[in-house]
């Protein structure tokens, strides 16, 4: 009776060793008996001379799958193609380069809101707004002033969708869906490369 082995490739795998093995691109749905062997099975070895970006195709990982279980059919679902990074493991940034990135952004976002509202008057209009509400002018209009700085910094975490490393609901913010955009537009790019290439 013949056997069926369903399979399905990730998208996008990042690996600090150049021996890629069947689980490190793949998922499938087995019987107990062929984990083990799943486990062991090596797909491709990345020579230093291939560089740090390896296209594992379906095929290559099909063909693995022939040589381990010569009578099972290898039924395939969702993504033909797994792009492997090769990278060295990356020790955490240090907190002085932590610092001054952050300092960097911090100046950065901070001189863009303040010459955004330099060019609209935001000062004039505090100001305006705060006469016709209380009826008398000042210049530094703190009561409008400081709520309107806390909800800008709020209105930025909730646009954002993210305090520190944790998400406020589950669904993606604006920099979620722009990142998972580039990386998928690399991945094209990476794929398309490798092909013309071999």
């Amino acid at each position: 009776m013949e056997q069926f082995m369903y399979i399905s490739l990730k998208r996008h795998v990042r690996l600090d060793e150049r021996r890629i093995s069947f689980f490190d691109v793949a998922e499938a749905e087995v019987d107990q008996e062929a984990q083990p062997i799943l486990e062991k099975l090596v797909i491709k070895t990345v020579q230093p001379s291939a560089g740090n970006i390896v296209v594992v195709s379906v095929l290559d990982v099909i063909h693995a799958l022939k040589t381990a279980f010569p009578d099972t059919q290898v039924v395939i679902a969702g993504e033909t193609e797994s792009i492997v990074s090769l990278q060295p493991a990356i020790a955490p940034a240090s907190f002085w380069k932590i610092a001054f990135v952050w300092l960097v952004l911090f100046t950065g976002a901070a001189l863009t809101i303040m010459n955004f509202h330099e060019d609209v008057s935001m000062q004039k209009v505090h100001v305006l707004i705060y006469e016709k509400i209380t009826g008398v002018k000042k210049e530094q209009p703190l009561l409008l002033q400081i709520p309107y700085s806390i909800g800008l910094g709020l209105g930025m975490i909730l646009f954002f969708n993210r305090l520190w490393q944790k998400r406020l609901n589950e669904e993606p913010g604006p920099l979620d869906l722009e990142m998972f955009k580039y990386e998928e537009d690399i991945n094209g790019y990476l794929a398309a490369n490798e092909k013309e290439q071999s």
